[in-house]
């Protein structure tokens, strides 16, 4: 289930969960999103242009990422878009906000979304 929810926060950059799913889901995500902050800019550089030292730094922290985040497409995505956008942060890629209660059972509600929003998820 956290795998998944890792990887719908990193699609969609901001879901809507319980209260106590959204504050277990940092313990998930945020190491996560550190792994692709830490080669951010090793990231930046093309391809072609990579040194042989970046590239194995590259596939660590892929594989690493990997073993929570098993979707292709969330993977591809953390390490193209949302890694290099944290580079420098020390921490805290996630905000969590209460939104009120779901109908039926009153469950509390929160908003889990990164920190900084890419361009396409703020349309």
């Amino acid at each position: 289930m956290w795998s998944n929810m890792v990887a719908s926060l990193l699609r969609h950059e901001k879901i809507r969960t319980t209260d106590a799913k959204a504050k277990e889901l940092r313990r998930y995500a945020e190491p996560v999103i550190a792994w692709a902050a830490s080669v951010g800019n090793a990231l930046l550089i093309p391809k072609e242009k990579r040194s042989p030292e970046d590239k194995v730094r590259i596939v660590h922290a892929m594989r690493m990422a990997a073993r929570t985040v098993r979707d292709r497409v969330a993977l591809k995505r953390l390490f193209d878009e949302v890694g290099p956008r944290f580079v420098g942060r020390r921490g805290g890629y996630l905000r969590v906000t209460k939104v009120g209660w779901r109908r039926g059972d009153a469950a509390p509600l929160s908003v889990v979304e990164l920190v900084e929003r890419g361009t396409a998820a703020t349309k």
